[in-house]
């Protein structure tokens, strides 16, 4: 074989191990793109079409909006002392209680069904139990041990708590605080593993039969535990919160100036809780284990997450299943020459739980209720007493024990700030005011006697009235073409029909509950 001919093998050669080098390159090129576009898909599927529209939101420049300051309820001073009815004779003319026809009107004394029986089902990943003391216990799920999962545990005014989630989920914000690093923060959250969480959280607040306010201390709960209670991690954990909130599919929202808040709208105004205005819709520094806005600029993002649609609402705030830690009072009274005494059993818990609440509406307390327990122990004792009476003897016991059996001392006394109490925290706390005592009354004379009552409102002070089924005599008002009798819880010694000297003459407002 000639030089020439050796020449050209060697030029082949190369040639064809240069093709073939180019041929296998552009392979390994073309499977590393279509890896990292399969990658790239699948990494934006998992952000759903929600997470990315609300991503968009939080990436665009936020606009500044004014923190109001907190409203007020009752701006007029209310007494320091209450004044003391001269004893009068009691006429008792009207029919007795067990005289009224039940089809007229239903009286509503029996015991009250206390069980505490509840249907859970079953949760993701984890089993929710009530045991005998009413404590959720969290049965560990007969799975293949996931060695990157984590378990927090915590207290929940008195129920022990235990939820598990995945170590990618906690993602400590560091940066500073600015919609792009929020909006990065979130995308963050969203591609992690965080169903299971809302999961267990949702039934859990089930099962305790939690309202609204209390479904958002738990997940605010569950975000506290997780990043830890240091100031410098209070923006990772309101930025958390806020996420499970939103996925849970509440209307929180973010806003920040040199710290970050988190704010909730409510369906029903809030006092004393610093707000915004944004759209028409009123967004509350609702302050879940933090401290709330203060009046001043703050930004925030324009739109919403289409998750998260639904407002607070302090509904059935009793139905709380408490822990079984349990307290008691005696509370005595005397009506006409005669000594009675009350032991009241209630849930400590309960009054922590209470003590948790923004301040609400008047109407709220009214409606409230109380707890079966409490309920069920003091409407006993106190049954027997209104018993074969006539509905104005009935009603006149019933005031002289909540004119008597509490001390009075105003909101600012006791508390150094308006702060109306529950029917339940009126029988804990030492002293209490005229809405206090009105909210307790109207729910034992509705309890005990099934009688319609109003909401007295005077400038400066709150009291009840009453709609007999016979004539009553004394004040009384025309209200949706009913008569309604004054009734006083605060005014002491008053019977049916007597107003405090310094409110007559004067046309109150009359609210219904």
């Amino acid at each position: 074989m000639n030089r020439l001919t050796l020449r050209n093998l060697f030029l082949i050669s190369l040639a064809l191990a240069a093709s073939t080098f180019s041929i296998n390159s552009q392979s390994e090129n073309s499977e590393y793109e279509q890896w990292l576009k399969q990658t790239q898909s699948e990494f934006q599927n998992y952000l759903d079409e929600n997470d990315k529209a609300f991503i968009g939101f939080l990436n665009k420049k936020w606009e500044e909006v004014d923190v109001e300051k907190t409203v007020k309820r009752d701006i007029k001073p209310k007494p320091l002392e209450m004044p003391i009815a001269e004893p009068v004779t009691i006429t008792k003319t009207m029919p007795k209680i067990a005289e009224i026809e039940q089809e007229e009107k239903p009286i509503i004394i029996q015991p009250i069904n206390i069980s505490k029986t509840i249907e859970t089902k079953k949760p993701f990943p984890i089993d929710l139990e009530l045991d005998n003391s009413n404590k959720i216990i969290n049965k560990t799920p007969n799975i293949k041990k996931d060695f990157n999962l984590r378990t927090e545990k915590f207290d929940f005014f008195g129920e022990k708590i235990s939820i598990e989630y995945h170590k990618k989920f906690k993602q400590t914000f560091r940066n500073k605080i600015s919609n792009k690093n929020i909006a990065s923060y979130w995308e963050n959250l969203a591609t992690q593993p965080h169903k299971a969480i809302i999961s267990q959280l949702s039934e859990t607040a089930r099962a305790l039969q939690l309202n609204d306010w209390g479904t958002a201390l738990l997940f605010d709960q569950f975000a506290r535990e997780l990043q830890g209670s240091n100031q410098r991690n209070q923006s990772s954990r309101q930025l958390t919160s806020w996420f499970l909130l939103v996925k849970a599919g509440y209307n929180a929202r973010i806003a920040y100036n040199d710290q970050v808040f988190l704010l909730m709208p409510s369906k029903q105004p809030l006092f004393s809780t610093t707000y915004f205005t944004l759209n028409n819709q009123r967004y509350y520094s609702v302050a879940l284990n933090e401290k709330e806005m203060k009046p001043g600029k703050v930004f925030t993002y324009s739109g919403k997450h289409l998750d998260g649609q639904r407002n607070l609402y302090f509904s059935n705030p009793n139905n709380f299943i408490a822990s079984s830690h349990k307290e008691s009072r005696e509370l005595s009274f005397s009506y006409d020459g005669e000594q009675y005494n009350i032991t009241i059993s209630y849930p400590k818990d309960m009054i922590n739980y209470f003590k948790t609440f923004p301040q609400l509406d008047l109407e709220n307390y009214f409606s409230a209720g109380m707890p079966k327990e409490t309920a069920f122990s003091l409407l006993t004792q106190l049954k027997p007493i209104v018993e074969n009476q006539t509905e104005a003897e009935a009603v006149n016991r019933l005031l002289r024990f909540v004119q008597t059996a509490f001390e009075y001392k105003t909101d600012d006394d006791q508390f150094q700030q308006e702060n109306y109490l529950f029917p339940l925290e009126t029988l804990y706390y030492p002293y209490s005011d005229c809405e206090d005592r009105a909210a307790l009354f109207a729910w034992l004379t509705q309890s005990l006697l099934n009688l319609d009552v109003v909401i007295v409102d005077f400038p400066g002070h709150i009291a009840t009235a009453v709609e007999f089924n016979s004539p009553a005599e004394g004040d009384s008002w025309e209200f949706n073409g009913k008569r309604y009798t004054m009734a006083d819880p605060t005014y002491v010694n008053a019977n049916v029909g007597m107003t405090m000297p310094q409110y007559q003459g004067t046309k109150p407002k009359i609210v219904t509950f």
